[in-house]
């Protein structure tokens, strides 16, 4: 019997990541972050963390931290595995807060 697999989704994922990363650690961890998706069958179609995104102040303190750097993705991945990516997203100690959402086509 055929199992049904639902069309791949797009989404849009912003990470706040701790603001004490080093450039180079910053970009292992947002690699990091493309290389989870992809190993979930996703791709990112468009990534931004600089202008008005980057280094922000937070609204309130998050983990004692008053700032986070922000980096927003845009991807399109399988509905099945947009929950394992996020999960992962929580497991990771880089990430500070995430918010997956779907966006509409």
């Amino acid at each position: 019997m055929p199992r049904y697999e639902p069309e791949p989704r797009k989404y849009e994922l912003m990470v706040l990541l701790r603001p004490d990363l080093t450039d180079e650690r910053l970009e292992a961890a947002i690699e990091r972050i493309r290389t989870m998706i992809a190993d979930q069958g996703g791709t990112v179609s468009f990534e931004k963390r600089d202008t008005p995104w980057g280094r922000r102040r937070l609204a309130y303190p998050i983990m004692k931290f008053q700032e986070a750097f922000y980096v927003l993705f845009q991807l399109v991945c399988p509905p099945s595995k947009a929950r394992e990516i996020e999960r992962e997203l929580r497991l990771n100690e880089q990430v500070l807060r995430h918010l997956m959402v779907r966006l509409d086509t």
